[in-house]
This record gives structure tokens, C-alpha cells and sequence, in this order.
């Protein structure tokens, strides 16, 4: 039977996703999609990341770090060499690993994906947002949400003494079950109609895969299998030197 296996966030950690490929073995008809945040943050720069999802055909939604990565090449090779000087070392680091052929997929990937009656985007959604009506700055919201306030608005990471409920806890469903990723959880957060995935394994947790069998011409939200890879470092402290509470 068809599997559709979407991957949390991986920033780099290919070594896990490959251990966790194998894990699930993997097979010719299987979908495979990253919820993004491909890059950044883990021991793999952005053109071996690029590099291994086109070989394996892992189809990747554009996260907050792709989008971020393609501005800053742009901007690289516009301005040069002064430009990565303004960055946090690892974005230079990505900066510099991109060829223009990376900039270019980069550029292109979606904001959201559906297959069947599954939705996949990086962030998550708010109340009223149609997916297929989103204009730029709402593209780039999608990437970026994860709590709101009391008022249903967003929130930054920061922003803890607002936190009002996480926004899965909230969404009801008419985009199909969303999977998800960009906030770390330390384990896969469940919600009736949406999940996030993104388990840290970049700070030393896990990486996650949700699996969905597809029985016809739906896909069963309901039976899904969640399997893990532990971290084999907390990458985020050993290779960042301690770089703070930054946005993930």
C-alpha cells in the first residue's frame, strides 16, 4: 500500500534522516515530503541538504529557513562578501554553500502541498486564512506561526507570557489535517485536525516522521505512525557555540 511520509524539521541533520529513512524502508511507491527547515542550524550545509532531497525525491515546503536562505544568497551575491558579516554564522555559512541552482529550487518551493484529504505546510495556520488565497505576507505568515493571544493573534517565539493556545489547539479542519512543523515539541503535538512534528532534533531531540497509509482515494489521518531518530548530538550547542534563544 502507498505511504505518505512527511518529515519534521530536519536544519541540517542528515545523518538522522537517513538512519530514519532506513528505518522505515523506504520504498519506490512511498510520497515523501519535509514539512522545510531543511536547513541551517545542523552539520550539513544547504547545498548537501538541497542535494539529497533532489536525489531521493523528497519533496520540500518552503520553511521560514528556505525563504530566508534564498534572501540572504541574493543579497550575497549582489553586495558580496560584506553582507555575510551582518548574518549569524551559520546563515553565512548556508549563504556560501548555495549555488545558483540551489537559489533557484529554493525560490520555488511551495508554501503548503495536499495530498488527498492531508495538507502539509511548515508553520501552521490561523482562523479564516484560506491556503489557496494567501497573498505574499500571508504566504510568509504560514511559515512563521506557532502561538497566539487571547485575541487569536500571532505571536513570536519570545513572546511566552502571552501564549494563549498553540494554533493547531484551535484550527477546525476545512483545509484537511494539517502536519506540521517549525515549533520543537519534545514530542509530535496530536490535535484533532493537526499535528506539529517537529521533535528538535537539531537541539538534541529527535526527528520525527509522520506515516499515512492512503487506502484509495483518502488517505486514513486517524492511524497515523509516528517514527523517531534520536539526535546524535545536540547540534545547536556544539556547532552554534551557544548562540542563544534565536527564532527556529
Amino acid at each position: 500500500m502507498k505511504r505518505v511520509i512527511v518529515y519534521g524539521d530536519i536544519h541540517g541533520c542528515l545523518d538522522e534522516l537517513k538512519a530514519l529513512r532506513e528505518k522505515l524502508q523506504i520504498q519506490k511507491n512511498d510520497i515523501e515530503i519535509s514539512v522545510g527547515d531543511i536547513l541551517n542550524k545542523g552539520p550539513y550545509l544547504g547545498h548537501d541538504m538541497i542535494r539529497y532531497v533532489q536525489e531521493h525525491h523528497i519533496s520540500v515546503i518552503m520553511g521560514n529557513n528556505e525563504a530566508k536562505a534564498a534572501k540572504h544568497y541574493l543579497k550575497y551575491r549582489k553586495e558580496g562578501v560584506s553582507f555575510l558579516e551582518t548574518l549569524r554564522p551559520f546563515e553565512s555559512a548556508t549563504a556560501l554553500s548555495l549555488r545558483e541552482d540551489d537559489y533557484l529550487f529554493l525560490k520555488e518551493l511551495p508554501y503548503f502541498m495536499k495530498v488527498k484529504n492531508l495538507t502539509i505546510l511548515h508553520g501552521g495556520i490561523l482562523p479564516g486564512m484560506e491556503l489557496d488565497k494567501l497573498d505574499a505576507a500571508g504566504k510568509k505568515e504560514i511559515t512563521l506561526i506557532r502561538y497566539v493571544d487571547k485575541a487569536l493573534n500571532p505571536i513570536p517565539w519570545s513572546d511566552q507570557k502571552n501564549r494563549f493556545r498553540f494554533w493547531s489547539e484551535i484550527y477546525e479542519g476545512y483545509e484537511g489535517f494539517i502536519v506540521a512543523g517549525h515549533h520543537p515539541f519534545p514530542e509530535p503535538k496530536v490535535d484533532k485536525y493537526a499535528m506539529d512534528i517537529d521533535t528538535g532534533c537539531v537541539y538534541g531531540g529527535k526527528l520525527t516522521a509522520a506515516v499515512f497509509e492512503v487506502n484509495k482515494n483518502k488517505i486514513d489521518t486517524k492511524r497515523v505512525k509516528l517514527v523517531s531518530q534520536k539526535a546524535k548530538h545536540d547540534y545547536w550547542h556544539e556547532y552554534l557555540h551557544g548562540v542563544g534563544n534565536e527564532e527556529a
